[in-house]
């Protein structure tokens, strides 16, 4: 179980600064939108390589669901890791979604790709 919840607590920091450059590229591109601000265009685009090429809810759910598998056998293990397995599953959603989502405002708040 320790590998798992070892696992899984760096996919948490991994995914949350995943989500931090997704909402922070969107709300940039958002200023630049309704306050034409070239600043906040450019920082958006610096931001935008945080999520639009880092395939870290895949790799992350690819590394963490074999653990949790192998783990979820031992009665102990499953003790350990309580409900916090769920996480395995949630991520990749999350990050599938928050994806899909900063794309398609990206593309709304710049004016195309």
């Amino acid at each position: 179980s320790m590998k798992t919840l070892k696992a899984l607590k760096i996919t948490s920091i991994l995914n949350g600064i995943f989500c931090f450059f997704c909402v922070a590229s969107t709300v940039c591109f958002a200023i630049t939108r309704y306050y034409d601000s070239n600043l906040f265009f450019s920082i958006g685009n610096i931001l935008i390589y945080g999520w639009m090429i880092n395939p870290i809810g895949i790799i992350s759910f690819v590394i963490c669901l074999p653990l949790f598998l192998t783990e979820r056998k031992e009665q102990e293990a499953r003790n350990a890791m309580g409900r916090k397995w769920i996480w395995v599953f949630v991520w990749p959603i999350i990050t599938t979604l928050l994806y899909l989502v900063s794309s398609i405002l990206t593309v709304a708040f710049t004016g195309g790709v």
